[in-house]
């Protein structure tokens, strides 16, 4: 039974939120940790979290215990989590904070591309538009910034290869556990990607952190418990029950929730780009709803195809 729209559109709201938050923690928290240890620590307490899920889920679901699925599932934990939450990590260190969070604009922009191209799954002509019209509004959030200012080229080049990385595991989950309770194949690719992040750890010269000042431990533990465990289950949960060319138009809220909790944290004045930007943005949700006939219409054509929540709002 398909869960209430409204319910999923809020846990799309919850997910992004969190995240919106995961970019001034990463940047705290790696004053004390590498990257590969702060990503190593996330996915494993993320993945140890949920495990108990897994355990009940192997006596319960046969599906699970599967070669196939277990496969899946962990190459979805190297090149979604691992690889991706590395990259980003490292990015953000060497990158410009702006072009961090701007750099989410890709990512919904890659999912539909990797949908659309592997998966069949298609945007209307107002759907296009309105990725278009988001993207161009997370850029203005950001401050209109560009690639390779002030020497941040290389935490640039990161950033994107790490968005890239998140589409993939975006286009491909949805697809490839999908008969798969969302709690245990959260947790089973979590704990792929944190030991996915051994080999980088050991070449980064596996230091251990000899303290951690309050704010680090706190932005650690809110990367890993909220931003990895809770956030990636929430949209695990949400992908196995709509189209996800269409729910990643969503992830363009992260931008306007990030200036908002500035505000809200550090007392930050938005500038005239925010506003413009979010303006844009909130447009874009809009435009992207459809008429009720031009829903029949499409689930005629594409009876197979999940629902669309922005469609249905």
């Amino acid at each position: 039974m398909k869960s209430s729209r409204i319910f999923l559109f809020i846990l799309l709201i919850m997910a992004n939120l969190i995240w919106s938050g995961s970019f001034p923690a990463t940047s705290i928290a790696t004053k004390s940790l590498s990257p590969a240890f702060l990503t190593m620590v996330r996915l494993f307490v993320g993945g140890m979290v949920l495990f108990p899920f897994v355990i009940h889920s192997f006596k319960v679901q046969p599906k699970i215990r599967s070669f196939r699925a277990l496969t899946r599932m962990i190459v979805l934990g190297l090149g979604g989590f691992a690889l991706p939450v590395t990259l980003e990590s490292t990015g953000i260190r060497v990158s410009s904070p702006a072009l961090g969070a701007v750099s989410i604009a890709l990512e919904p922009l890659f999912t539909v591309l990797l949908a659309s191209l592997f998966l069949r799954q298609k945007l209307t002509m107002r759907g296009r538009v309105a990725m278009f019209i988001a993207a161009v509004g997370a850029w203005v959030v950001g401050g209109c910034p560009r690639p390779g200012v002030a020497g941040f080229l290389l935490g640039d080049i990161l950033l994107v290869i790490a968005v890239f990385c998140y589409a993939f595991y975006n286009a491909f989950s949805s697809n490839w556990i999908q008969d798969i309770p969302a709690t245990a194949a959260t947790s089973i690719m979590l704990l792929a990607g944190g030991f996915g992040c051994l080999p980088f750890w050991l070449a980064t010269g596996h230091v251990l952190p000899h303290h951690l000042s309050l704010n680090v431990l706190v932005a650690t533990l809110f990367l890993a418990f909220f931003a990895t465990a809770g956030a990636y289950l929430i949209w695990v949960v949400v992908l196995q029950d709509q189209n996800v060319a269409s729910a990643s138009i969503s992830l363009y809220l992260q931008p306007i929730f990030g200036v908002i909790l500035s505000m809200l944290i550090v007392h930050t004045r938005p500038t005239m780009f925010f506003y413009v930007g979010a303006v844009m943005i909130l447009f874009a949700l809009y435009l992207g709803r459809k008429g009720k006939n031009q829903r029949v219409e499409e689930k005629g054509i594409q009876s197979d195809d999940k629902s669309n929540w922005v469609n249905d709002m």
